[in-house]
């Protein structure tokens, strides 16, 4: 025999169970991942930047002589001058090396040429000693302002402290001048050079991470607030 049927819900009675919930909010689409690419991405840019005008700045003062202002006149680095031919005065100190340029009008050499003396500018030292600037300088120097060119013709030691007597020879060219300053060294001046080299690849490296993070993350930034949106 079969068991009898148990008993049923009326039909107006609900079923025995808890009834399923609200289904779940979705998940709120982050942006932090692209703010902070985006952000690392300026950060380098800028850092770009600052590389670029630092090497600027140091490929400018590697190269510039300050022998001659914007007019052609003697520059801020000249310790004396004198026309060629001539002579003048100027205190120097013991031991240190100067750099002889020899200043021309702009249209008297050629862009291949060099302007040069008829012979070595002689110093009379205090002691009555005599110094020939025969020297090379430590870095060959031609820098062009105010319609002249200067160009390095000779260097010296000075062999003790206090005023020499300039002798300055007849140039090769007309209107000529003859200007004393201190001489570059080469390990500095290659140094610059160097560091020029370098901060250029810098800047190009800065410059391309910098890009395509800022690129990136601007991109994943605006498909995260669609997402936001669309997930609304």
């Amino acid at each position: 025999m079969s068991s009898a049927p148990g008993p049923y819900p009326a039909p107006d009675q609900p079923a025995s169970g808890p009834w399923p919930g609200p289904p779940p909010r979705p998940r709120r689409t982050s942006v932090t991942g692209p703010v902070w690419l985006t952000a690392v991405g300026v950060v380098l840019l800028l850092g770009a930047l600052v590389a670029f005008v630092a090497t600027i700045g140091g490929f400018v003062g590697a190269v510039r002589s300050d022998v001659l202002t914007n007019d052609g006149r003697p520059g801020a680095a000249v310790l004396a001058s004198a026309d060629a031919p001539g002579a003048t005065e100027v205190v120097l100190t013991a031991g240190e090396r100067y750099a002889v340029y020899l200043v021309v009008p702009h249209d008297a050499v050629r862009d291949d040429e060099r302007p040069e003396l008829a012979e070595d500018v002689l110093l009379m030292a205090p002691s009555g000693a005599v110094v020939e600037a025969d020297g090379s300088p430590g870095v060959s120097m031609q820098t062009g302002a105010g319609g002249r060119v200067a160009a390095t013709v000779g260097a010296f030691t000075a062999p003790e402290s206090g005023r020499y007597t300039v002798a300055v020879p007849p140039a090769d060219a007309s209107d000529a001048w003859v200007a004393i300053a201190a001489d570059k060294p080469f390990g500095p001046f290659f140094g610059s050079v160097v560091g020029t080299v370098l901060g250029v690849f810098v800047v190009i490296g800065l410059s391309a991470a910098g890009f395509g993070m800022t690129l990136g993350g601007a991109i994943w930034w605006v498909l995260r607030v669609r997402a936001r949106r669309a997930a609304a």
